[in-house]
């Protein structure tokens, strides 16, 4: 089973999907100097990582990391609403 940020990551230009897929290694291999993360104020264990215009969200659960989505600005806010 293929993840749905994966799927929406394959839309993507090669050059954006290596970036992508450079800082999502960051992400999970918790190497967060360079990122601009943020906690997400109404998810508690939500973090997002802003990148272009797109926003990679991801929560902590027992110390790890997991990757929750990647999508726009805008509907990617709208989604974390709903969950």
């Amino acid at each position: 089973m293929v993840l749905d940020w994966i799927k929406f990551l394959r839309k993507l230009n090669k050059d954006k999907q290596l970036i992508i897929f450079d800082i999502v290694e960051k992400i999970l291999i918790w190497n967060l100097d360079e990122l601009d993360i943020k906690p997400i104020s109404w998810k508690r264990w939500y973090f997002r990582c802003r990148i272009w215009d797109l926003r990679v969200i991801y929560f902590i659960e027992n110390n790890k990391k997991f990757i929750k989505k990647i999508w726009n600005r805008w509907d990617i806010y709208k989604w974390l609403k709903n969950i």
